[in-house]
């Protein structure tokens, strides 16, 4: 559940905007969401960093790893999702409810 009591920093805010079309996507009961990376650009509205899209750095942007990233980290986790799995070579990037049994203590799955 969304809670809009605190003010979003600037960077936050953009996220919000991912974390409402997946709150949309959850509405309509789906348990996965599978978006391309530049359908996110979209809906953030900016270009994602380099980061994401480097094979030595995107499992800390995508996953939440270390303290440099707690603003996308927030966009899925704030509208109750996870990270199921990241293709870098598709530039695709599957999201999974976090009340889905199937994602439920999963290793995400990568493939490169």
């Amino acid at each position: 559940m969304m809670d809009d009591a605190r003010p979003i920093p600037p960077l936050e805010r953009h996220y919000g905007a991912l974390a409402t079309h997946l709150a949309a996507q959850r509405g309509l009961g789906l348990a996965h969401c599978t978006l391309s990376f530049d359908a996110i650009e979209t809906v953030v509205g900016r270009p994602l960093p380099r980061t994401a899209r480097q094979p030595r750095g995107y499992r800390s942007w995508w996953y939440g790893y270390g303290a440099g990233f707690p603003h996308a980290w927030y966009g899925w986790q704030r509208a109750g999702w996870t990270i199921a799995a990241v293709d870098l070579g598709a530039e695709m990037v599957t999201f999974a409810r976090t009340g889905d049994a199937t994602a439920a203590g999963r290793v995400p799955t990568d493939a490169q």
